[in-house]
């Protein structure tokens, strides 16, 4: 038994407390939706001249003026 302890604490000696794991990983998951919301959103909300779709096609155009 004493082994064990031993082996345990080497291994997991050096991490924090469980709290601050637990709030570390609820503040991960807080930014990584809050991210990925932000991306939604934005690409909800562009307006057309800024999607990329329609800006390939302008450039499209403005090779073929060009010509």
């Amino acid at each position: 038994m004493w082994m064990w302890q031993t082996i345990q604490d080497r291994l997991f000696g050096f991490l924090p407390e469980r709290s601050a794991l637990t709030m570390a990983v609820i503040y991960f998951v807080v930014c990584f939706v809050s991210l990925k919301i932000s991306e939604k959103l934005t690409h909800a909300y562009s307006l057309p001249w800024q999607k990329q779709e329609n800006q390939r096609v302008r450039e499209k155009i403005r090779k073929e003026e060009s010509e």
